[in-house]
This record gives structure tokens, sequence and C-alpha cells, in this order.
């Protein structure tokens, strides 16, 4: 069946449809996108995590992944294809804009703090992605219109199937407020490496931009404030949890231990080793 994959990508704008096979060697990569996705499995498995949670996600299983970094764990025993939709804010409110006042979705607590969750598959959703791979079968690649209309009805599958409010709540929460929120999308992100070009993006802002509503949210540079933040979530593991200081120094963002001690030490005045069995 493989062998006979025509296309193996389909882009429209900031939409683009995905038929993948891992070729990647490494057991674990370190990834970030700007636009939030969809992972539906064909076969095999793979682990998403973050620096808190990770999921693993197995054949006829799917992901929602919001913009942003993450960490992909895969078994190389297994062979492994997916499809993958990956769409911009502007892709959710052009495809919902019309109907989003007019469905009923319950508001999530805290629906835009997760950064993956798992789909619940309905036949509706099966079908859809059953008819998403037949286009790259096709010896015609299908019409970008046709393409636009599929995103819009995988987003109306998704706030219409109630066993996914969370994801309902978001993506409603995202045709109603013109940028994404900066508070979220730092405290998702912190302990990644990302540059400011790369925060910009997932904050749908020029740097300029985001430079300056940073500024006025926090009243401090993003550099400062992310230090700041990666330091304060040490402090906390060192107390709560038995890992090295070396892991304890990747988990928060870190490059290398030496760093983290040495940023460690001119914050709280002692090592990060010291500090864990200091009583509060």
């Amino acid at each position: 069946m493989k062998s006979d994959i025509v296309f193996n990508k389909f882009e429209v704008g900031n939409l683009l449809f995905v038929e993948y096979k891992c070729p990647i060697e490494q057991d674990t990569v370190e990834i970030w996108s700007r636009y939030d996705y969809i992972v539906y499995i064909l076969s095999g498995e793979k682990t998403w995590s973050t620096k808190e949670s990770q999921w693993l996600v197995k054949k006829g299983e799917a992901i929602y992944v919001k913009k942003g970094a993450s960490v992909i764990k895969q078994n190389l025993k297994e062979d492994f294809c997916m499809l993958g939709v990956f769409f911009s804010d502007d892709i959710i409110k052009s495809s919902l804009r019309d109907d989003i006042n007019t469905i009923p979705i319950k508001d999530v607590k805290d629906s835009n703090g997760f950064s993956i969750t798992k789909i619940n598959i309905n036949s509706e959703l099966e079908t859809f992605f059953q008819s998403l791979l037949g286009y790259f079968y096709d010896t015609s690649k299908p019409l970008n219109s046709l393409l636009q209309l599929k995103a819009k009805e995988l987003m109306l599958s998704l706030i219409y199937n109630r066993d996914n409010l969370n994801i309902s709540s978001y993506l409603k929460h995202v045709v109603l407020n013109e940028l994404p929120s900066i508070p979220n999308i730092m405290e998702a992100n912190f302990q990644y490496n990302l540059n400011l070009d790369q925060l910009a993006a997932l904050c749908n802002r020029s740097k300029s931009s985001f430079k300056r509503d940073f500024k006025n949210h926090y009243n401090t540079s993003p550099g400062k404030w992310i230090l700041d933040r990666r330091l304060k979530k040490a402090a906390t593991l060192l107390k709560n949890h038995s890992d090295t200081i070396s892991q304890i120094a990747y988990d928060c963002g870190f490059e290398s231990a030496a760093h983290f001690s040495r940023a460690f030490k001119s914050k709280y005045g002692t090592t990060p080793s010291i500090y864990r069995h200091i009583d509060a």
C-alpha cells in the first residue's frame, strides 16, 4: 500500500497535510512548530512529551499538539506512518468564524493550559482521516479549495465532538481572541531553548511587537523572565524530586549543569546541591 503513494504532502498557505514515514535515526528528538497540529497514527507508535507529561500514541489514535516545543520519542523496532495536519490560527478562525456563535460549546476551565492532548476518535473523525488518506494515493492533486474544506470539516468535527470538550473550548478561544496569550505561550515553552524570533512567531507577533507586549505584561525582558522562571522551576524540583542536578538542569532548559549552577548561585546565593538540603 505504501509503495502506491503518489503525494506525501499538500500545502495551501498556512495549511499543511502530510503523510509521513519516519526516517529519523535518533530515538528522541526535540522539535517546535509555529502552528498547531493534529497527528493520526496509521502504523507503529510514538511518544510525544512535554517537560511535564507524555502521551503514547498508537495505531488508530490521534493527538492535538499546540504550537510550541515538544519532544518526540519513537519506537525504532516498528514501522511508523502517520497523517499530520498543520494549521495556523488564521485557519482555525476562517474555518469556524461563521459557526462559532451558533454551536453550544462549553467553556472548560484552563482549556488553554494543555500543550498536548489525546483526541477521542468517533466515527466521524475516523471517516475524516480515512478520506484524507485517499488523497495521497490519487494521481491528481486535490483542488486547494477542497483542501480548505477538509480543514473546515476537521475543525467542525472537533468542536461538535462532546468527548473533546477541552479542544472545543480552546478552539473557541482562538476564534474569539485576536492574538494568542503571551503568558500561556511562555508558561508552556520557557523550559525549551527557543529564540526570540520563534517565541514571537508562536505569539503571532512581530519581534518588536512581541517585545513591547511582553514588557507591558511582565515589566521585564523575555530573556530575564525566562532565566528567572527556569531558576524558580529548578528550585521547586530540587526540593521535591530526587532527579540528579544535571537532569533538573536539562528539564528546566539549561544547556549545561555548569551554566545552571552559576545562574542558580547568582540568584539564590548557594549551589543547587547545598540548596537541595537546606531545610525550608
